[in-house]
């Protein structure tokens, strides 16, 4: 009786050291893309949740194919029940954390129990404390933050929350049809056909779903039923579920090449060096989750170098190999090491449209909310479980505890400077020195905070210049940091540098026009539409068609532009032609 009341209670105190590591960062500011998906979203500021608003909610979407109206409708109701205060906003994501890590508990649970039935040594005590342990180490590692205090990234979360609690349904079902009862098929169809739908409805990646079902079957479950008829059932269901999307979606990617090719015009890289990329990528990923570093942990990662070829930089070649080794190795070992190859296909399949072709930006940590799963089930497993090597059970176990111990400290201290949102940002400098959005970021908040006195108020104005020339003088394909000093002294009304409007000039006429240079040119335009800022019309001219020469400015982009620059008080409109 009391080991059984032990596992419940233990699983609390996790729970409640979660909370405790993340309350510090509670306090912090929306970031980032919070800005333009939530507290300037005027769609969400609704006053009653009647279906209408509700649905202009949902329809305020601008990010991902699908629009992700699930997650739009979720910020909508933060802000009629609290208004626009990034505390409750965080609040109610730390509350899906926790949610999604009871999920996590029941997940490692059920698989582990399923893992050991089918080696005939069944388990159900050694698969419940291997399962606290896996969702303790998953809610209290601090490479999840930006999951949770990252606003936004709720989209991540809660096409996490479905698709674990999707896993959870199936593999429920499954568990009915082994011991013979054909009623698991319920289960099994909510799991494909709800669970998946809202899980794609929060981010597109909840899409994956059925492949993750599918990943499970082929590792561990091996498609076992009492009987053929409901084997080939299961299969039939399974098999097309995860086949139809990947084959309509390949059949819609080749009618549609441009979909995905012409989402890189507005890139600095092209579709084989994102790929390239990205292998090195996904191994910083897996250093991260198994050894964690504040140092290189951030917000940002666009520091990350673009691999122009196989050996520049030299690292691309062995990543790339390092991959199908990893790959082929989880396939070896799939009959004697079931559990490393569902944990390794688990990873790979979570990365497969964030991490592969989509012109999508090269590294974010929240990418790994979901596919660290599949790392750190194994690892706990290998770790923990008595069965091997029973003289050093002990020293894994202590092991183990120390590293949770470790990850809880991270967490804690990385929340603490979330909450402080000027030392949050230095530090995004300090760790991430050549790292443009480190720099604007840096810069913007020294360009807002309120001056004590005349001396703090020209030290301010020159922090702000030198991180948005930093920003500048880093990347020459973005104009982030040259606006940004533009917006500095246009607020002051100051004069334009002459050589600055040049340079910016060329940079709009020439460099890709992806999201960040987008929305540069946007926000200035909305900051001298205001009245905020004081540009001479002749630079807004020049800066206005300059952009408008580009040829990557293309599409909803380029109406966009034109739309916000329309806005503008007649005395800046740019010259008719």
């Amino acid at each position: 009786m009391r080991i059984h009341i032990l596992k419940p209670t233990l699983l609390f105190c996790i729970f409640a050291i979660a909370v405790l590591c993340y309350t510090p960062g509670l306090s912090g500011h929306f970031v980032f893309d919070d800005s333009i998906n939530i507290s300037k979203n005027p769609y969400l500021k609704i006053v009653t949740l009647d279906f209408a608003s509700l649905w202009q909610a949902a329809s305020s979407g601008s990010a991902g194919l699908l629009k992700r109206p699930i997650s739009m409708v979720s910020f909508a109701v933060n802000y009629y029940v609290s208004g626009m205060d990034a505390y409750y906003f965080k609040l109610t994501n730390l509350g899906i954390h926790l949610i999604n890590g009871m999920l996590v508990f029941m997940l490692a649970r059920l698989l582990l129990g399923l893992h050991l039935r089918a080696h005939r040594v069944a388990d159900d005590n050694a698969a419940a404390w291997i399962a606290v342990a896996v969702a303790a180490i998953w809610l209290l590692h601090p490479f999840n933050l930006t999951g949770v205090l990252y606003v936004v990234q709720r989209m991540t979360s809660l096409a996490a929350l479905f698709t674990l609690a999707g896993l959870v349904l199936y593999l429920h079902g499954r568990k009915s049809l082994l011991n013979g009862n054909r009623s698991g098929f319920i289960a099994i169809a909510a799991a494909l056909f709800v669970a998946t739908p809202l899980a794609a409805l929060s981010k597109e990646n909840g899409a994956l779903l059925p492949l993750l079902i599918f990943a499970a079957e082929a590792t561990l479950l091996r498609w076992n039923t009492p009987d053929q008829s409901t084997r080939r059932i299961l299969v039939t269901i399974v098999g097309l579920s995860a086949a139809i999307p990947v084959l309509f979606g390949i059949c819609y990617v080749l009618n549609n090449p441009g979909l995905i090719l012409g989402g890189y015009l507005g890139r600095n890289f092209s579709l084989t060096e994102r790929l390239m990329t990205e292998a090195r990528v996904l191994w910083f990923y897996l250093h991260m989750i198994v050894l964690p570093s504040m140092a290189e942990m951030g917000l940002h990662h666009d520091d990350i170098l673009i691999s122009k070829s196989l050996l520049s930089p030299w690292t691309t070649l062995p990543a790339i190999i390092g991959l199908l080794l990893l790959a082929g190795s989880a396939f070896a070992l799939r009959n004697k090491q079931p559990l490393l190859t569902f944990g390794i296909a688990f990873f790979l399949i979570s990365h497969a449209l964030e991490s592969t072709i989509i012109p999508l930006e090269i590294a974010f940590e929240h990418r790994n909310y979901l596919p660290m799963f599949g790392i750190l089930l194994p690892l706990t497993y290998y770790a923990l479980n008595p069965r091997l090597h029973l003289p050093s059970v002990r020293f894994r176990r202590a092991a183990f505890l120390v590293l949770v111990i470790l990850f809880a400290g991270l967490t804690a201290s990385r929340a603490q400077q979330w909450g402080n949102a000027l030392q949050m940002r230095v530090l995004e400098v300090e760790r991430h020195p050549r790292s443009v959005r480190a720099h604007t970021d840096l810069a913007g908040l020294y360009d807002h905070l309120p001056p004590t006195s005349r001396e703090d108020a020209i030290d301010l104005y020159n922090k702000a210049i030198f991180h948005y020339q930093q920003a500048a003088d880093i990347a020459p394909s973005s104009t982030s940091g040259l606006f940004g000093v533009l917006v500095v002294n246009a607020e002051r009304g100051l004069q334009a540098d002459a050589t600055l409007i040049e340079t910016l000039e060329h940079r709009l006429a020439t460099t890709p026009f992806g999201p960040p240079n987008v929305n540069s040119l946007v926000g200035t335009a909305r900051c001298i539409a205001s009245g905020d800022c004081a540009v001479n019309p002749e630079v807004v001219d020049r800066l206005y068609r300059a952009a408008l020469s580009n040829t990557t400015l293309t599409g909803a982009y380029r109406n966009w532009v034109i739309s916000e620059f329309g806005k503008l008080p007649p005395k800046t409109w740019p010259k008719a032609e």
